[in-house]
Parts: C-alpha cells; sequence; structure tokens
C-alpha cells in the first residue's frame, strides 16, 4: 500500500459520515440512561456547537468569502474539528470503569488518532496548514471542556463499560463513505447569500493560496 492510499484511509476515520453516527449514538445511549440524561444533553450540546461553529465558518466564506485576513483560510477542517472531539471522548467512556489515570490515557490515545486524522488532512492537501490548526484547536477546546465538567468521581464511570463498544458499529457501515457536506453548505450559502455562485479557494489572493488552485499532486484539491 502506497502512502497516499495509506493517508485515505486514515482520514476516513475523519469524515462525518463515520463520526456523526458515533456521536449520535452515543448521544441516545446517554440520554437513555436515568444516571448519565445530564451527560448525553451536555454531549449533544457540545456536538452541536462543534458542527454549527465548522458549518459557520464555511458558510461565510462561501456565502460572504469572509475570513480570517493573512490566512489562506476558507472554513475549519471539520474532519480535524470532529476527530478531537469525538475520538478522545468514546475512548475516555471505554475506560471509563478504570482508573482516572487510564481514562486520561485513552483520552490521549484519542487524540493521537485524531491527530493522525490532522496529519491526512495536510497529506492530502485536502485543507490548508491554518484550517487544520485551528480545526483540530477547536476539537481539542470542545473535547477538554466534556471531559473537564465530566471529571467527577462516579459520572464517567455510569457511562463506561464494555458495551460502549456497541457505538463502533456504524464503522463496519459508514467507513470509506464520504458525508456531503460541502455539497449541502454550497446549496445553503447560495440561497442564503442571494448569490449564484460561491466563494471558492480560487478567490483567495493569489499570496495566500498559492498554487491551490493547480492541478493537484496526490488526487485531491483543496477546497
Amino acid at each position: 500500500m502506497d502512502m497516499h492510499a495509506w493517508w485515505w484511509r486514515v482520514t476516513a476515520l475523519g469524515d462525518s459520515a463515520v463520526l456523526l453516527p458515533i456521536a449520535l449514538l452515543l448521544a441516545a445511549w446517554l440520554l437513555l440512561r436515568a444516571g448519565t440524561r445530564a451527560t448525553g444533553w451536555w454531549w449533544l450540546g457540545v456536538l452541536c456547537v462543534d458542527v454549527g461553529v465548522v458549518a459557520l465558518s464555511k458558510l461565510l466564506y462561501m456565502g460572504w468569502g469572509l475570513h480570517p485576513p493573512g490566512l489562506d483560510f476558507v472554513g475549519l477542517c471539520g474532519h480535524c474539528a470532529l476527530s478531537f472531539l469525538v475520538w478522545p471522548v468514546l475512548a475516555a467512556l471505554l475506560a471509563a470503569p478504570a482508573r482516572r489515570r487510564w481514562r486520561i490515557v485513552a483520552a490521549l490515545l484519542g487524540a493521537l488518532l485524531a491527530l493522525g486524522v490532522t496529519m491526512s488532512r495536510l497529506a492530502l492537501d485536502a485543507h490548508s496548514p491554518s484550517e487544520a490548526v485551528l480545526g483540530t484547536m477547536w476539537g481539542v477546546l470542545l473535547a477538554a471542556l466534556f471531559l473537564w465538567h465530566e471529571r467527577r468521581p462516579g459520572r464517567l464511570q455510569q457511562a463506561g463499560g464494555w458495551m460502549a463498544l456497541a457505538l463502533l458499529l456504524p464503522l463496519l457501515f459508514t467507513y470509506g463513505r464520504a458525508f456531503p457536506s460541502n455539497r449541502i453548505l454550497e446549496v445553503i450559502a447560495r440561497r442564503v447569500s442571494g448569490h449564484t455562485r460561491i466563494y471558492t479557494r480560487c478567490d483567495l489572493p493569489r499570496a495566500l493560496r498559492g498554487d491551490a488552485c493547480a492541478p493537484p499532486r496526490v488526487g485531491m484539491r483543496r477546497r
């Protein structure tokens, strides 16, 4: 297997087609249990904030060309933001019955997997460094807030256990598929902004985007 194919396999672990079903199943599982219902609502709220801010950052550019000045940036990397939220939290829940130090180790291992997703987005030239780094920071912040909020003894222990492995079932059905988030956002951007076309990376100043609009070297172009 060449490195290009390897990075595609890694990046698939950060696609919304995989992570959203896992995250929503986790929310449902927590909400259905009386002892973890508050945790479930907290998780659902954090998830909505994560996805909402990523979508907003992309819509602002697609619809109106708004972006941080001086950066090659057309929106936060959703793969990075969602990976750094879901994988560390899921790993911590799987290790919930264990001692606190092992829950921390599990969360760090989840973050390591998410870091692989970030590296894959850069290796595939799917995002600029600023988009990947800022998306990563956003996901890390929300995961840290969630785990800190649930740090009290007994909270995560009630949520954990081997039954949490069932949350990984979506991997069997959705791994390798691509959620059409960008196409959905493009439609929304056109309708909300009233413009007939959306802003793309090619509309950024050449000094910022470099050769991003040139034919891609590895079969994928930054959007």
